[in-house]
C-alpha cells in the first residue's frame, strides 16, 4: 500500500466514524424527545404514529419487479443468464 492509498483509506475511515457519530447523536436526540412525550403526555402516541410502516415493505412486488430483482441479484453474484 502506497502512502497516498493509506491516506485515502485513513480519510475514508475518519469520515465513516464521523458520520456514525452524527447518526448516533441524532438517534439519541430522537429517543430523548420520544421519551419526553411518553413521560409528560396523558396518552402516549400510538406505535404506528411514532414508527410509520415502510411503504416498500407493505406493498407486494409485481412479477416484473420480482424478476428484475432476481436478475440484479444474479448479475451481482456473477451468475449467467441461460
Amino acid at each position: 500500500m502506497t502512502p497516498a492509498q493509506l491516506r485515502v483509506y485513513a480519510d475514508t475511515y475518519v469520515d465513516t466514524v464521523r458520520l456514525e457519530r452524527q447518526r448516533d447523536e441524532r438517534r439519541i436526540y430522537n429517543l430523548a424527545a420520544l421519551i419526553r412525550t411518553m413521560v409528560w403526555a396523558k396518552h402516549p402516541p400510538r406505535f404506528e404514529a411514532v414508527f410509520p410502516p415502510d411503504p416498500a415493505e407493505t406493498e407486494p412486488m409485481t412479477d416484473e419487479q420480482m424478476y428484475d430483482q432476481v436478475k440484479a441479484l444474479n448479475a451481482l453474484f456473477g451468475g449467467k443468464e441461460e
